[in-house]
């Protein structure tokens, strides 16, 4: 338990360090005076559009300057994300199902921030602002691409005779127009118009088609694409083994025993945000571990004993992880998994030490081996150059016997090595 309590402990602490972890990507920013600064940008996975950035020359500076709203126009993580500073009207209505008001609330504010761009095309711009309250989308037309908020509001209206929610899908009649203006309001974008939601995957395809964006650039662009990896690991298992001291087989002496084996496991590695800061896995692992405790009986016939048996564990284990650090040739993580366990025990022996003269007044006791179970699984571990990882893995513990006499329990640890092909 001392084991699992410290793994505990990690993860109730990391979370609480992590916020100041720097996460920088290469990019640029576009200052006030309209100069061009190359370097590399902390890019955060902000849940509201940014106020401020920190920005580093290279990503071994120490030094580092944070640039705020007054002091740049427009800056871009490459791949990744890009915002351009703005003067706008943002909606302040609740558009929160859960706490919606009663009546029509047009309310707005005016605001200098930095919207989200989501593409700059031929036609359009499409935006996006997120703050404590919600996500508004903004449109923006050729040469200037000033935006424009595409309204959606929802709200109880007790004098509705079609019910009490009203949905006015303003947004749908925005785009309508601007289709129409620029010759690309044909049969399907307007089946798209009449069933798009205020989000920004139905918005971006209506865009693009207004854009006449290709199918091939959309899907390379604007579709976000999992990364997958198939990986192998061998690693060095510690399989601990005992019993309650309450046990007939604790009280008759018997000791526990930690057997050392390798292991080996394969699987897949799915990263589904760019960012790459969470991850899912599944593998196949292949876990054999050893019994075999030696010890004198404390009770009659007061002979050597030997209690073991083989074990051979198959696990299916999913998992999450989260990467706490998160640069792009070093990652460190904290995962968890829960693992379906098949166990084949093989040449189970308890008897006298001494094979040639057994003695018959041995007691005479069965293993009852316990062939299905299941983990939780606690894991860290550290990516290095993209492709390897040293890992440290905690199965909880199994049983490895159905109580009787024995009631041993196991508890897996391990060390590995992992390498990931497609990375």
């Amino acid at each position: 338990m001392k084991y699992l309590s410290k793994i505990l402990l990690i993860f109730i602490l990391v979370p609480f360090f992590s916020d100041a972890q720097s996460n920088y990507k290469p990019g640029f920013v576009v200052v006030a005076k309209g100069d061009t600064l190359r370097g590399f940008i902390d890019y955060q996975d902000w849940d509201s559009n940014p106020e401020e950035i920190s920005f580093k020359t290279s990503p071994g500076d120490k030094e580092r300057k944070t640039y705020m709203l007054n002091d740049i126009n427009y800056f871009s993580i490459t791949g990744l994300a890009a915002y351009k500073k703005y003067t706008c009207s943002i909606s302040t209505d609740v558009t929160n199902t859960l706490h919606l008001g009663e009546g029509r609330d047009t309310s707005v504010k005016v605001a200098t921030v930095f919207l989200r761009v989501l593409q700059q095309g031929k036609n359009l711009a499409l935006y996006s602002y997120t703050d404590g309250l919600k996500t508004r989308f903004y449109i923006g037309e050729t040469p200037a691409f000033t935006p424009a908020e595409l309204v959606y509001r929802i709200y109880y209206d007790m004098a509705n005779p079609g019910g009490r929610t009203v949905n006015e899908n303003t947004y749908q009649k925005q785009l309508f127009a601007l289709a129409n203006k620029y010759n690309m309001l044909d049969d399907k974008t307007t089946a798209r118009l009449q069933t798009a939601n205020y989000e920004k995957g139905d918005l971006l395809t209506i865009v693009s088609r207004i854009n006449q964006v290709s199918k091939v650039d959309f899907e390379k662009k604007y579709t976000d694409h999992g990364k997958v990896a198939f990986y192998i690991s061998a690693a060095l298992s510690m399989s601990n083994t005992t019993s309650s001291p309450q046990s007939s087989y604790s009280i008759a002496g018997g000791i526990p025993y930690n057997s050392y084996q390798p292991a080996v496991a394969f699987g897949l590695d799915f990263i589904p945000d760019p960012n790459g800061r969470a991850e899912f896995r599944v593998d196949l692992s292949v876990n054999p571990s050893q019994f075999n405790a030696l010890y004198k009986l404390r009770v009659s016939p007061y002979v050597d004993a030997r209690a073991s048996y083989n074990q051979l564990g198959v696990f299916l284990t999913p998992q999450a992880m989260y990467n706490f650090y998160n640069a792009p040739n070093f990652k460190f993580y904290l995962g968890v998994g829960f693992a379906l366990t098949y166990f084949n025990f093989s040449k189970p022996y308890f008897q006298s030490q001494n094979t040639s003269s057994p003695d018959p007044g041995f007691p005479q006791e069965s293993f009852y081996f316990n062939t299905l179970n299941n983990a939780f699984l606690f894991k860290a571990g550290f990516r290095i150059q993209r492709n390897w990882e040293i890992y440290f893995n905690y199965y909880t513990s199994t049983a490895a016997t159905k109580g009787g006499y024995f009631g041993l329990n196991n508890v897996l640890k391990q060390a590995g090595v992992s390498y990931f092909f497609g990375k």
